[in-house]
C-alpha cells in the first residue's frame, strides 16, 4: 500500500480517526463514541432490548470473528466487530449473559489471533485479560451504563511493526491474502486519485476552487475488486470544526474508485458534504481484508458526524460498486439496545 497527501492531518479528521479509542482512559481524546451514545440511555439502564427471534449469535457453534486492536503500542486493545459465517458478515447480537460467554471464549487470557494490516498477516496479538477476566475490574467501565460489549487487554508480538498508536485488524481464523497486482507509480496514482475527486465534486456542485482549498488524502490498496489498485481518496477541510463550530458551511468529500477494463477509474462509491458543518457526516478509511473468503478484499470504514457518534462500516465490491453490507453500533454500551 502507497498514500499520498497533503502534509499533516486535520484537527477533524484527527479526532475521529482516534475516537474509537478514546475508551481506554489514556491520554488520546475525550471519546465521542462512549459519552455521547451512554449519555443518550440515561435512565434506561436496565432495559436491553430483547434480540429479535433467530438474529441471536449462536456462540456454542464458535463462529469466526472480527475484531480491532487499538490504542498505544505497549497497551493495546481488541474489540469485536462482526461474526463470519459461511461467507455472511453479521452483527453481533448477544443477551448481556451471553456477552459474558463470549468474554470467556474469546478473550480468555493466552488466546492469540492474527493481525492483519493492508490486507496481509502482521504478526499476532495475544489476550492478557478478559473484559470480566477480573470481576472486581473490568476492562473499562461507561457512565449510566451496566452493560457493555467486551474489550479486552492484548499484547502484540515483538515483530509487529507499528508506531506510537496502532490500529490492526485481527480474526479467530486465518485469512488468505491477496496476491500483488499491477502498480501504479505515486505520480501517475496522485493524477488519477485527483481526477477521480474533480469528477465527484462536479456531480456534487463542489466548486473546483473550493475543492482545492481543501487537504487532499489518498491511497492505493490492493483489493482483488480487478487487476489495478483500487484509489481511495478524501478532501478535508482544514477548518471545519471552526466552521462548526459558527453554523458556516463545510465541504468534505470521500470517494472509492478502481479502473474497470480499459477505462478511466471511477468512483464505485461517493460521499460528500457541500453545506452546515453541524449536519455533516463523514467517513473514514480503516483498513481491507478478505472477510468472507470470496476472493476480494472488503473495505472497513470508519463513519461519524461532527460532535457525535462513530461506528463501524464494511463495504463490498459488487457489479462495478463499492456497497455497504455491514454497519455496527455507535455506542459501546447495550443498555436499551438489541445486543449489537
Amino acid at each position: 500500500m502507497w498514500k499520498f497527501g497533503s502534509a499533516g492531518r486535520t484537527r477533524q479528521y484527527f479526532r475521529a480517526h482516534r475516537a474509537l479509542r478514546t475508551v481506554l482512559g489514556t491520554a488520546l481524546v475525550v471519546t465521542l463514541t462512549a459519552a455521547t451514545g451512554c449519555d443518550k440511555l440515561r435512565g434506561r439502564n436496565d432495559a436491553v432490548t430483547s434480540i429479535p427471534s433467530g438474529a441471536e449469535l449462536d456462540i456454542r457453534k464458535r463462529p469466526a470473528v472480527l475484531f480491532e486492536v487499538f490504542g498505544e503500542r505497549d497497551d493495546p486493545r481488541m474489540v469485536p466487530l462482526a461474526s463470519i459465517e459461511d461467507g455472511k458478515i453479521r452483527a453481533i447480537r448477544l443477551t448481556p449473559a451471553a456477552w459474558q460467554t463470549f468474554d470467556r471464549i474469546y478473550f480468555r487470557p493466552g488466546t492469540s489471533y492474527v493481525l492483519y494490516q493492508d490486507g496481509h498477516p502482521a504478526g499476532t496479538v495475544t489476550v492478557k485479560q478478559g473484559m470480566w477476566s477480573r470481576p472486581e475490574s473490568p476492562i473499562y467501565t461507561l457512565p449510566n451504563c451496566q452493560n457493555m460489549i467486551p474489550m479486552a487487554a492484548v499484547s502484540m508480538d515483538s515483530h509487529v511493526k507499528a508506531g506510537i498508536t496502532v490500529e490492526f485488524l485481527a480474526t479467530s481464523i486465518e485469512i488468505r491474502a491477496q496476491t500483488v497486482a499491477h502498480v501504479l507509480a505515486p505520480t501517475a496514482a496522485a493524477t488519477l486519485a485527483r481526477d477521480v475527486g474533480a469528477r465527484v465534486a462536479g456531480d456534487v456542485s463542489i466548486p473546483r476552487a473550493r475543492l482545492d482549498s481543501l487537504d487532499f488524502h489518498a491511497l492505493a490498496i490492493n483489493t482483488g475488486a480487478n487487476a489495478d489498485p483500487t484509489l481511495v481518496v478524501s478532501y478535508t477541510d482544514p477548518n471545519a470544526e471552526e466552521a462548526a463550530a459558527h453554523g458556516d458551511e463545510t465541504s468534505y468529500l470521500f470517494a472509492i474508485a478502481d479502473r474497470v477494463g480499459m477505462a478511466d477509474y471511477s468512483a464505485g462509491f461517493s460521499h460528500s458534504v457541500n453545506g452546515i458543518a453541524t449536519k455533516a457526516q463523514y467517513r473514514r478509511y480503516v483498513d481491507h481484508l478478505d472477510v468472507d473468503g470470496n476472493g476480494v478484499d472488503e473495505i472497513m470504514l470508519e463513519g461519524w458526524q461532527y460532535d457525535g457518534d462513530t461506528y463501524p462500516m464494511i463495504m463490498r465490491y459488487k457489479e462495478g460498486r463499492w456497497v455497504e453490507v455491514f454497519r455496527g453500533p455507535s455506542s459501546w454500551c447495550l443498555d436499551g439496545a438489541d445486543g449489537r
